[in-house]
């Protein structure tokens, strides 16, 4: 009777610890924004670098940064008409990072278009009049001879920042500084409605459940 009172109290426990987990969720807000400027992209044996201007940089596995660091260096890659970045800095720093790639349709081919659809994933783009791109001088200046754009975020992760860059040599020297905004994020713990709902409920729904549900 004591073993039976025992386990039905696990069962109902575990039920709960369930609901509760599954009703959490952590959240991330920016607590501090920094703008920098990014330079380069370096390689040694195991990892590409983001360099800055400043400090720190930022070091990625190469797997990571790969796909990037290849579409950069590509024919198409050098169609390019604008490059950005954000780095976000997590409470355990990590670091992951987005390049958000623009490209101006009018410098294209058709078969560059299928390519950057179908094999990159790109997507097209018409700003209107009052876009936020059209505040950017080299998109402004794109747009005066065509609609359309190719834009991708490519985003990066398992990133961290490092002070010191060991010997690597240069990849990538991007022809001009590449804007990035750089946001430490803090986190928090919140609970869905769901999970609130759930507390409530939870005595009176519990018991109406078969013994057997969770084992079986």
């Amino acid at each position: 009777m004591i073993q039976g009172g025992i386990t039905r109290m696990f069962k109902y426990g575990f039920i709960f610890l369930l609901s509760f987990l599954l009703g959490c969720a952590t959240t991330y807000s920016p607590e501090k924004i920094d703008t920098t400027s990014m330079t380069a992209i370096a390689e040694d044996q195991s990892s590409f670098y983001l360099l800055t201007a400043d400090q720190p940089s930022y070091v990625f596995p190469k797997v990571e940064l790969a796909p990037f660091v290849q579409f950069w260096q590509s024919r198409l890659g050098a169609q390019t008409s604008h490059l950005s970045s954000a780095v976000h800095v997590f409470p355990n720093k990590e670091v992951r990072a987005t390049f958000y790639i623009y490209i101006a349709a009018h410098q294209l081919s058709e078969l560059d278009k299928t390519a950057l659809l179908e094999t990159y994933q790109f997507q097209v783009f018409k700003p209107d009049g009052v876009s936020f791109v059209r505040r950017i001088p080299a998109l402004a200046r794109a747009l005066e001879h065509t609609d359309t754009l190719y834009i991708k975020q490519e985003r990066v992760s398992k990133g961290r920042a490092v002070d010191h860059v060991p010997p690597a040599h240069q990849v990538i020297e991007f022809p001009a500084s590449v804007e990035t905004k750089v946001e430490q994020m803090k986190g928090s713990l919140s609970t869905t409605p769901n999970l609130v709902e759930t507390i409530i409920w939870a005595p009176f729904v519990i018991p109406a459940l078969p013994l057997g549900a969770i084992s079986q």
